[in-house]
C-alpha cells in the first residue's frame, strides 16, 4: 500500500520565524504573538503557492514551535511572514483543518489539534456497533516489556536491526467485555524513558499520551485488514474459543516527515463491533 504524500519538500520555502510573547498557561511553550519580516517564498512555478505554505506550516508543527492545543499566528500574520496573500494562507490552513491537524475555534482562532480532542480519537478509531453507533472502550494493560527489533520489525519501523523497542499488549473492553487485543511496538529512541507505570496511568488515548508526554503527534496511519484464527493466547484474552475467526488489523503510525513511530497488530472479536471505513465529503 503506497503511503499518501504529506506534502511538498521544503526546499522551495524559506520558513518564517515568529517572535512570541510568554504564555501564562505554558511558559515553556509560548504562543506566537507577532512576526518578523522575512523573505517571501521562492517558487519555481511548478508548485501552487498554497502547497508550499502548507509545507511551511507543517514544518512549524513538526518542530513543535506550534505545540498541540496552542493557537497558531493569525492569517494576516502568516500572510506577512510567508509573503503571500490571505487567500493563499486560507487555502493552506483549510487543507490542514480538513486533515485534522489544525482546528478552527470560534472566538479563539486556529489551534493545533490535540488527541485529547474527541475528533482526533475518532479519526483513528473506526469501530461501530451493529447499529452503526460509535463503540466506546476502556483499556487494560496486559503486558509491558522491552525487546530488540527483529528484522521484520526493524524494517517496518525503519530502524537498525536490534534497536530497543517497548512491547505492549493492551486489551480493549466494551462494557467490561473484551473486544480487541492490541500488540504494540514503539522505538525507545522515539519514546525515551517509556515505562509500564506511565503507560498504564495515561489519561485518554495512546496517541494523546505520545503527544502530551513525548511531543510526538501521529499524523497518519496505514492499516492492512485481514482475517485470522484465534490461537490459545488470543482466545484467552478475548474470551472466545480457540479457532474462532477474528479480524486482524496491522497498523503503522507515522509522525511528520513520514517517520514511523508505532507498529501494532490488533485482533477484533467482531460479534461485538464492526470496522467502518468512511471516505469522501461529509457536509
Amino acid at each position: 500500500m503506497a503511503p499518501p504524500d504529506l506534502g511538498p519538500p521544503l526546499q522551495s520555502c524559506i520558513l518564517p520565524t515568529f517572535t512570541r510573547a510568554p504564555s501564562p498557561q505554558r511558559a515553556h511553550r509560548p504562543k506566537p504573538s507577532s512576526t518578523k519580516p522575512m523573505p517571501g517564498i521562492r517558487n519555481s512555478g511548478d508548485q501552487p503557492l498554497y502547497e508550499i505554505v502548507r509545507a511551511g506550516i507543517l514544518e512549524h508543527l513538526r518542530t513543535g514551535e506550534w505545540a498541540a492545543g496552542e493557537k497558531i499566528p493569525t492569517e494576516p500574520q502568516l500572510a506577512e511572514a510567508f509573503g503571500v496573500g490571505i487567500g493563499t494562507i486560507r487555502r493552506a490552513v483549510e487543507e490542514l483543518v480538513a486533515e485534522r491537524l489544525l482546528i478552527r475555534r470560534a472566538g479563539r482562532g486556529t489551534i493545533v489539534a490535540k488527541f485529547a480532542d474527541e475528533h482526533a480519537f475518532d479519526q483513528y478509531f473506526n469501530f461501530v456497533d451493529h447499529s452503526g453507533n460509535p463503540v466506546h472502550v476502556t483499556a487494560q494493560l496486559l503486558h509491558f516489556g522491552k525487546e530488540r527489533a527483529t528484522p521484520a520489525l526493524a524494517s517496518v519501523l525503519n530502524l537498525e536491526r536490534g534497536a530497543r523497542l517497548a512491547s505492549v499488549q493492551n486489551l480493549r473492553l466494551r462494557d467490561g467485555v473484551p473486544v480487541m487485543l492490541d500488540h504494540l511496538w514503539m522505538p525507545l529512541e522515539v519514546f525515551p524513558g517509556l515505562s509500564a507505570e506511565a503507560f498504564a496511568a495515561r489519561r485518554g488515548s495512546i496517541y494523546g499520551f505520545y503527544q502530551e508526554n513525548f511531543g510526538i503527534s501521529v499524523v497518519r496511519v496505514v492499516e492492512d485488514l485481514g482475517g485470522a484464527i484465534a490461537d490459545e493466547a488470543i482466545a484467552l484474552a478475548l474470551k472466545v474459543r480457540a479457532g474462532t475467526p477474528v479480524l486482524r488489523i496491522e497498523r503503522t503510525a507515522y509522525t511528520f516527515k513520514d517517520k514511523p513511530v508505532e507498529y501494532r497488530v490488533r485482533y477484533v472479536e467482531s460479534s461485538q463491533c464492526v470496522y467502518r471505513n468512511t471516505r469522501g465529503l461529509q457536509d
